[in-house]
């Protein structure tokens, strides 16, 4: 599938986005629209999966994972067109959404925050926001799903830099009010546009190893708005202090997992050990010894997936001097063992 044929299949309406016009077209004359909709077919609406505010039977507030993912973990990414002219339903969900205008505009509602999105703008959400999303024409919106569990194993790296999309994912992994949205206005930016080209086709293809390439591709798409777009973000306006201070938190914790401790944390912040126990507990909603436990144990998945380490190394590497000890909080946290969840992903 070359570029202009996958544009050809962005731009064609599909049958849900026929009846979201029709629907629009008649909402517009309130005196006819109640006979318009004792018209419709339930039995189709429903079948077709198709939303109609004054129906509230048809909306769904929440979307879980199992709504757009296949079982198989190592597929962490769906992509699709958003559909045009589908009313702006407020909705949340379990994982990060990424929607990128490839041409046209729509309007993005995050709360009392309202965003007009024009060509080449991009928007990250958090899992549990509560937003609506409104294309309102025949504008072309391309949507990333992400589950959570991917970014942890795929998009590592990028926790572990000094940087905005940095904070932005740390902030809903440790933080109880995380950063709710961050939108990038990359403009005529060929490379990124290219990048979610390219991210489309190889989804709605799959060919053999799609699912390494399109999580290369989302790695580019993400160092692209590093290099390039920091300067062009924006932000809600009203981010909390608490949640930076999370944010300082969890990069303390992610840069020093082995060697961390409350009272080295505490001479970070220039605080008492005892202020610090509860100023963690309340930024973060967990205990500073929880929160540790959470990182050692999530650095020690990524070590025992991508690298031969024997697992008394990597027990070290975590900051347990203990094998045994580290054996056992493994495998209460994972209900497995290293050497099993290591035996398990090389089968994968």
């Amino acid at each position: 599938m070359n570029e202009q044929q996958l544009l050809s299949q962005l731009r064609t309406l599909n049958e849900s986005e026929l009846f979201y016009r029709v629907y629009r077209l008649a909402k517009s004359s309130p005196s006819s629209f109640q006979d318009w909709l004792k018209q419709l077919d339930p039995e189709k609406v429903r079948s077709n999966a198709l939303l109609i505010p004054e129906w509230p039977e048809t909306i769904t507030p929440e979307y879980l994972e199992e709504s757009f993912f296949s079982p198989d973990k190592r597929v962490g990414i769906h992509v699709s067109k958003h559909n045009c002219y589908t009313p702006p339903v407020p909705h949340y969900h379990n994982f990060f959404e990424m929607f990128y205008v490839l041409e046209g505009s729509c309007v993005h509602e995050v709360g009392a925050q309202r965003s007009l999105l024009h060509t080449g703008d991009l928007c990250l959400i958090q899992p549990q926001v509560t937003h609506a999303l409104d294309v309102s024409d025949e504008s072309v919106v391309i949507d990333v799903l992400i589950r959570r569990s991917t970014f942890r194993h795929y998009f590592y790296s990028i926790l572990q830099g000094d940087n905005l999309l940095a904070s932005f994912f740390l902030s809903t992994l440790y933080s109880r009010k995380g950063i709710d949205y961050l939108i990038f206005h990359t403009e005529n930016d060929r490379t990124l546009r290219q990048a979610l080209i390219e991210l489309c086709a190889e989804f709605f293809q799959q060919e053999a190893y799609y699912s390494v390439l399109i999580n290369a591709l989302v790695t580019r798409v993400f160092v692209q708005l590093l290099r390039r777009h920091t300067g062009n973000c924006e932000l809600p306006d009203d981010q909390l202090q608490d949640t930076q201070t999370a944010i300082h938190i969890a990069r303390y914790l992610q840069m020093n997992p082995a060697s961390a401790s409350l009272n080295e944390l505490a001479a970070e912040f220039h605080y008492s050990p005892e202020y610090t126990s509860r100023l963690v507990k309340r930024v973060t909603g967990q205990p500073f010894i929880r929160l540790l436990t959470a990182v050692r144990i999530e650095n020690t998945e990524r070590l025992l997936r991508d690298t031969t380490l024997p697992i008394a190394d990597i027990a070290a590497a975590v900051g347990y001097e203990s094998c045994e000890h580290f054996i056992r909080t493994f495998r209460k946290h994972t209900g497995t063992t290293p050497s099993a969840f290591r035996r398990g992903r090389r089968e994968d």
